[in-house]
This record gives C-alpha cells, sequence and structure tokens, in this order.
C-alpha cells in the first residue's frame, strides 16, 4: 500500500471511530439524560477501527471482554460500598486497592474464558467508583457491540493500519 493510499485509510477509518463513538456518546444522553462516559469504548473502537482484521477485534473477544469486565467491576464496586462504611477503609488507599483487585480479577476472568479484551479491564477499574455502575456497564456492552457490528458490516472497507 502506497502512502497516499496509507493516509486515505487512516483518515477514513479515524473519522470512523470519531462519528460512531459521537453517535454512542449521543445515543446515551438521548435514552438515560445524562451523558454516560465509559472512557475504554474509545480504546475499543481504536482496536475495532485500526486493527479490523485482527483476531482481537472479532466481537467475541470485544464483548465478551466487556462482560467478564462488568462482572469484575460491579462484584468489587459492590466490596466498595461495603468497606467503604467500615472504620479504617475511610483512605484512599483502600479505593486503590479494589480498583487494583477489579483489575486483576477482570483479567483472569478474560484470559479463562480466552476474552482478552484490554480497554475491557480499565472499565472494570471505573465502574469501582461509578455511582450507577449497573447502567454503566449495560450502556458499554451495548455501545461496544454497536462497534462491533460497525466494524463486522464495514470490515470490507477498512484495512488494518499497522
Amino acid at each position: 500500500m502506497n502512502n497516499l493510499t496509507k493516509y486515505k485509510y487512516i483518515i477514513l477509518q479515524s473519522f470512523l471511530i470519531f462519528g460512531f463513538v459521537s453517535i454512542i456518546m449521543m445515543l446515551y444522553e438521548f435514552f438515560s439524560g445524562h451523558v454516560i462516559f465509559v472512557a475504554s469504548l474509545g480504546g475499543s473502537a481504536f482496536n475495532l477501527f485500526i486493527f479490523p482484521h485482527a483476531k482481537g477485534s472479532h466481537s467475541r473477544f470485544v464483548i465478551g471482554g466487556y462482560i467478564c469486565g462488568s462482572v469484575a467491576g460491579a462484584a468489587f464496586k459492590f466490596l466498595y460500598n461495603f468497606v467503604s462504611g467500615l472504620e479504617f477503609a475511610g483512605t484512599d488507599y483502600v479505593l486503590v486497592l479494589i480498583c487494583a483487585a477489579a483489575a486483576a480479577v477482570a483479567t483472569f476472568l478474560m484470559v479463562t474464558f480466552k476474552m482478552l479484551h484490554a480497554p475491557a479491564v480499565a472499565m472494570a477499574m471505573g465502574l469501582v467508583k461509578d455511582p450507577d455502575c449497573i447502567r454503566t456497564a449495560a450502556a458499554a456492552i451495548i455501545g461496544v457491540t454497536i462497534l462491533c457490528l460497525c466494524r463486522h458490516y464495514l470490515a470490507k472497507y477498512l484495512r488494518d493500519l499497522t
């Protein structure tokens, strides 16, 4: 692929990320009344549209990774809610340790079930401090499902940009 063609794909696929992430964030706002900010969605969009033909960009890995991350994040959110009411847990160190544990368990689940997707580990950590973690997890899974569908139907027009 020559440089002009390569830059054409870089621009196209970058604008696809902008367009799809913008639409998903607007849908979040429309249906929930406020923007549900799922930062890991950007990392997933990067993987899906910059490396669309890589094994890790297949829907099974992306959606499965988010399910594993959601389970770990929600579990540690409930643990954090319990522990934060205890006398010794008044420090931010407890939050740091619980977020790290959520990341470790999310990674363990992804590796165990062979559904590796790194941005979903970040989402698991974010869910620990999220006031409405179940809604955010559901929104994230719906969002990445939409991204996966878009990547699937556009795959023949996309190139891996390595």
